[in-house]
């Protein structure tokens, strides 16, 4: 026996019972609450990591320059936070660029850091004053690089958008696992 019934009238019953199966819409505000920046959740612990940061001594010599990391710039002090360890190092920016209010970035992590990290969600922090300016997510590539694509409010594009890879770095990196849980 075959009942033969229209299409639109199956999408209409899923849809309805996808919206009765479906939980509440979250209230205003916890939907604000979860749109905060964790810097702002966590102040204290924001401010900790920023004090790591600003103790990360890197070496800018070109005597201390690996074979092959000729034509990349300054390293840039990053802090690894990760659920079960912290980790003091830095990154090698390998590409920027700022067009049309984007931010363009590729980075790879100096020896000896977390490799195997498919993403992070990068905080940067201001050099002077220490505040945080943006947060966005790293994808790892194929290459062993983290890239970031990202918007960037008119006034750090402006001020980003004549950077070279070979300039110093007017920011530091809080590197952020997906893992870390708070």
């Amino acid at each position: 026996m075959s009942t033969k019934i229209p299409i639109e009238e199956l999408l209409r019953w899923r849809v309805a019972k996808a919206e009765t199966d479906a939980p509440p819409a979250p209230r205003a505000a916890r939907l604000l609450e979860m749109a905060r920046p964790w810097w702002e959740i966590w102040p204290e612990r924001f401010q900790s990591f920023v004090e790591r940061l600003g103790g990360i001594q890197v070496a800018y010599g070109h005597a201390m320059a690996e074979p092959g990391q000729a034509r990349t710039g300054h390293p840039v002090p990053t802090l690894i936070v990760c659920a079960v360890e912290e980790l003091e190092t830095s990154v090698r920016v390998l590409y920027i660029n700022v067009r049309d209010g984007r931010l363009r970035l590729r980075f790879q992590l100096d020896a000896g850091a977390v490799q195997d990290q498919e993403s992070f969600e990068v905080t940067f922090v201001s050099d002077k004053p220490e505040r945080p300016l943006l947060s966005a997510a790293a994808i790892l590539s194929l290459e062993s690089e983290y890239c970031i694509d990202t918007e960037l409010c008119e006034e750090l594009a402006h001020r980003w958008e004549q950077l070279k890879v070979t300039d110093r770095m007017p920011f530091r990196l809080i590197l952020r696992s997906d893992k870390d849980v708070g």
